[in-house]
């Protein structure tokens, strides 16, 4: 199958999980796993700059509008989008040449660690455009990171479920 239909399907449950079976609200509970931001992580890198973030605009723009929270989830998708390339330099530093890298060929605990870069920044910019000031900054601290650990844990377990045996 094509990269492009297989990111359209992941968009697809991803954003249907989300919203009908993790929405915090429907729930009842204060946190709950933001596992769209593993299309952050899925998109191809050798994409074009622009196409990534397109891609992470409309992402972004998809979740607002399901859950109505006025832009803040476009925001942190296009800040994560934008940073995506340092975050791998960061991930993926042995690598010579990021053109080269395949990610599916890379050991489980890189992904990961890009993963975990993804999230923390992502979620880091989405808290603080919930917020909206720093006076909340110990709250900003608390739901951000146990918003981040229930993401992070949650995405760890879709890729193991779904990693493909060598």
């Amino acid at each position: 199958m094509s990269k492009p239909i297989s990111l359209l399907i992941w968009f697809l449950a991803l954003v249907f999980a989300q919203v009908f079976m993790l929405d915090p609200t429907m729930l009842g509970i204060p946190y709950a796993p933001l596992i769209y931001v593993l299309l952050l992580v899925l998109l191809p890198h050798q994409w074009e700059a622009w196409v990534v973030l397109l891609v992470g605009f409309f992402v972004g723009l998809t979740v607002d509008l399901l859950f109505l929270s006025g832009g803040i989830h476009t925001v942190a998708s296009l800040i994560t989008c934008f940073t995506r390339p340092l975050l791998m330099r960061a991930a993926y530093r042995d690598t010579i040449s990021l053109r080269d890298l395949k990610i599916e060929n890379e050991s489980f605990g890189r992904l990961c660690l890009y993963t975990t870069l993804i999230i923390l920044v992502h979620h880091f910019f989405l808290f603080t455009a919930m917020t909206g000031s720093w006076s909340k900054f110990g709250w900003l601290l608390g739901a951000g990171m146990a918003n981040s650990i229930l993401t992070i844990m949650a995405c760890f377990l879709l890729l193991v479920l779904t990693q493909k045996t060598r």
